[in-house]
């Protein structure tokens, strides 16, 4: 889905289930989930990609999203700072991101 059919579809009054995943420290990019797939969103002809996550959201709460959620997973066998379960190697936040637009 391109960032034009997703303002559209938010125009309508739809609905989209967008995360927003740390590549890494530097590379952002958003997705639409359908059940268990991810799409990446496009801009521009290619893949949507931001250097900062503030910039992410921001363009995303342009489009017309009120929220989104963010991922960030851990190549290792754990994430820090989270207690349980171990083994969990994700980190799943949902971001409000509607008072970002202009």
């Amino acid at each position: 889905m391109t960032f034009g059919e997703l303002e559209s579809l938010l125009r309508a009054g739809g609905h989209a289930d967008i995360e927003l995943h740390a590549v890494d420290a530097r590379i952002y990019q958003p997705f639409q989930r359908f059940g268990e797939r991810l799409l990446p969103l496009t801009a521009d002809g290619g893949a949507a990609r931001y250097s900062s996550r503030f910039a992410a959201c921001k363009a995303l709460a342009d489009l017309g999203l009120d929220q989104v959620d963010f991922v960030h997973r851990s190549a290792y066998s754990e994430m820090i700072g989270l207690e349980t379960p171990f083994d969990q190697t994700e980190l799943r936040q949902r971001i409000g991101i509607a008072h970002l637009r202009d």
